[in-house]
């Protein structure tokens, strides 16, 4: 009896070591297949939630410090330092906001436009129709009046970005015309009439129904380039996050270093003074309990970021081995490289190589490249050629072959077919089709040059 006694409370201990282990190992999970942007927000989130942990953002080159007082205060100073951090970029209605403040339109114009920009898409459009417009307005508790809709839409259209509040792309484009120039009709005629046979590449048939000379339609082609299809997509891409590469490839000293660079990252640890302030035998027992729990959370935290960073190094580490004649010679140089083969070698899960890689880019001799560029597939070669190519590298030499073709005389799929095997590799020609439609090459006759 004893004996299964003791057994019981053995089997008890060990599932509830494993069930208190879980939530850290699923943390550590969640954490090591963040993207590098996504970290930034993770630390930034987790450090609002709790004041035991203390940020230093080497970005901005700020850190906060807890003060050595009660826990009210410390979450009252953290509050603080939040408050402190950059506000963020612009929104359209922000922007359209600061041009309505100089406009001088009446009041009632006004609050049309502003109603016009909450009906916009992602793109800028103003794409609902007339009707839809009138009756969301009703709802909204402004007038519908066709009057004051039209108005309105003028009034739009007439702020920054050039080309808000269009229909669609063509009419965002033409708004974004000037028409005093000389060339105005003809580029509203190409937008408006000719776009799908410019799209086809039958510049001939468009020069000819315009009476214009082909370096003459080049040359309107060329402005009308030019123009922002997507009037909002600055705005968008003005807050794209930068890009700071998490692994770092150099040469130092004949041998390549890989190391992992969290410097554009903030960095979390444990408060001091919320330490001190749990360890002061004069601190009350709830606070203390409090501050525990927070402390405890904080360190799993801390945890998880650290081991996400070695299991980094170590498969970045074992990718670099394999491609070094990437390192060493550049692009169309990389080896066929599976995860699994990773996983392998350090004897981790294929899931685990998976979430390391995902988001993180690299900084090497020859640019910078998210890590899972360096896991390619194996094309295929001829018999008696090297062993078969990375699949990213033969994209690249399709790359370089339709790069030094006459524009004139582009090759077609199956030429094309026949320059890859003369270069050694056998490919089909629907696979040729897919990297050059990856490659976001158009088919012969649209590449074909008529100047």
């Amino acid at each position: 009896m004893e004996r299964k006694a003791g057994m019981r409370q053995s089997l008890s201990q060990r599932t509830q070591q494993q069930m208190l282990m879980l939530p850290r190992m699923l943390q550590s999970l969640d954490v090591l297949q963040l993207s590098t942007q996504e970290l930034t927000n993770y630390i930034q989130e987790t450090f609002e939630q709790n004041e035991a942990l203390a940020m230093e953002d080497s970005r901005a080159a700020r850190t906060y410090e807890a003060p050595r007082s009660s826990n009210r205060e410390a979450t009252r100073r953290h509050d603080e330092f939040l408050a402190s951090q950059p506000a963020p970029e612009r929104s359209l209605g922000e922007l359209v906001e600061e041009q309505l403040a100089l406009a001088g339109l009446e009041s009632e114009l006004e609050a049309w436009v502003r109603f016009l920009v909450s009906c916009l898409n992602e793109k800028g459009y103003l794409a609902l129709e007339d009707e839809r417009l009138l009756e969301l307005a009703e709802e909204a508790g402004l007038c519908p009046e066709d009057g004051l809709l039209g108005r309105a839409i003028a009034a739009l259209q007439a702020l920054e970005p050039r080309g808000i509040g269009g229909r669609d792309a063509v009419e965002s484009m033409l708004l974004q015309l000037d028409p005093g120039d000389e060339d105005y009709s003809l580029c509203c005629s190409l937008l408006e009439d000719f776009l799908g046979d410019i799209a086809g590449n039958k510049l001939p048939s468009v020069a000819k129904a315009l009476h214009l000379e082909l370096p003459r339609l080049e040359e309107l082609l060329g402005f009308l380039r030019t123009l922002n299809p997507r009037p909002v997509a600055d705005l968008v891409e003005e807050t794209v996050p930068t890009l700071h590469p998490e692994v770092i490839v150099e040469l130092d000293q004949g041998s390549f270093v890989v190391r992992v660079d969290q410097s554009g990252l903030p960095s979390l640890s444990i408060d001091s003074d919320v330490r001190a302030l749990y360890k002061d035998p004069r601190t009350e027992r709830e606070i203390k309990e409090y501050l525990r729990t927070k402390m405890d959370a904080a360190r799993g935290v801390i945890q998880a970021l650290g081991q996400r960073k070695e299991t980094l190094q170590r498969v970045a580490t074992a990718v670099f081995i394999h491609q070094r004649g990437f390192l060493e010679n550049g692009p169309g140089h990389l080896v066929p490289l599976r995860m699994n083969e990773v996983a392998d070698e350090l004897g981790i899960h294929l899931s685990t190589v998976s979430r390391a890689v995902a988001g993180v880019y690299t900084q090497d001799p020859w640019g910078i490249h998210p890590l899972r560029y360096f896991f390619q597939s194996a094309a295929g070669a001829t018999e008696g050629s090297e062993a078969a190519g990375a699949r990213e590298d033969v994209r690249e030499i399709v790359r370089q072959v339709v790069k030094g073709e006459d524009p004139a005389r582009p090759f077609s799929d199956d030429e094309l077919v026949e320059q890859m095997a003369a270069r050694g590799f056998k490919l089909a020609r629907r696979t040729l089709a897919k990297y050059r439609s990856e490659l976001g090459i158009p088919s012969s006759y649209r590449r074909r040059s008529f100047s």
